[in-house]
């Protein structure tokens, strides 16, 4: 039995792909909105829900799990390490399935950050509205360091990532709740709308879209923070 920790395109697509080869495939999203993805073209079965490591350690005994391809996000490295340590207590083989790289031509107008914490640092320096393309993940860092009323958040449809905005004291109408990735004019269309003086993002790749929020925002001459892809 092959675990699919399905919860990119990529994963989705790798999950379906094996399916069809007639191999035993349970796959995993963190979301109930990943599963509804998912299930669109996957008819085997979906665990839609964050797990613990305690969680994939049961998950992997019940389902007598073999191996494990690990498709989550390039961010999510606390996901892929458990994985990792949950595959060797149980003898399970793992395999991370890596999203695509694509080069950022890097200085002047685009600075990239290690982290969250660098990124909000520079951010800091930099007057006006912030449009944060980054999702929900980590958005308690940026509503502490650089107050909630400067930032503009695009996060995906789902009621998890709404009600944490509105929690951390983000106004409704800096909210856009949009399914992506998204085209250049998009993005255009966005920063000029709300305003922006700066845009920070992930290097998620071209599944991300990231060339296309770097392109849009540099033809407004708006500056970029990317924050750079952790190892896993």
């Amino acid at each position: 039995m092959i675990l699919v920790l399905a919860g990119t395109s990529e994963g989705r697509l790798t999950a379906v792909a094996l399916e069809k080869e007639g191999l035993e495939v349970i796959a995993s999203t963190a979301t109930s909105y990943g599963g509804e993805l998912l299930a669109r073209d996957f008819r085997g079965e979906i665990t839609a829900r964050p797990l613990s490591f305690a969680d994939m350690v049961q998950l992997i005994t019940d389902k007598k799990i073999d191996k494990v391809i690990d498709a989550t996000h390039p961010f999510a490295v606390e996901v892929s390490d458990n994985i990792r340590e949950a595959c060797r207590l149980k003898g399970a083989t793992y395999e991370r399935l890596e999203r695509e790289e694509e080069a950022v031509e890097e200085g002047g107008d685009l600075v990239k950050a290690r982290d969250v914490e660098e990124a909000v640092q520079l951010a800091s320096e930099v007057e006006g509205r912030i449009f944060l393309a980054t999702g929900s993940s980590k958005l308690e860092y940026y509503t502490a360091g650089l107050g909630p009323e400067r930032l503009v958040v695009r996060i995906l449809p789902v009621k998890e990532s709404l009600e944490k905005c509105l929690d951390l004291g983000i106004s409704p109408q800096n909210i856009i709740a949009m399914q992506g990735p998204f085209d250049e004019e998009i993005n255009r269309c966005l920063f000029k709308r709300y305003g922006v003086s700066l845009v920070i993002t992930k290097e998620s790749g071209p599944a991300g879209g990231t060339k296309e929020k770097i392109d849009a925002a540099r033809s407004l001459g708006i500056p970029v923070i990317l924050i750079a892809r952790p190892e896993k």
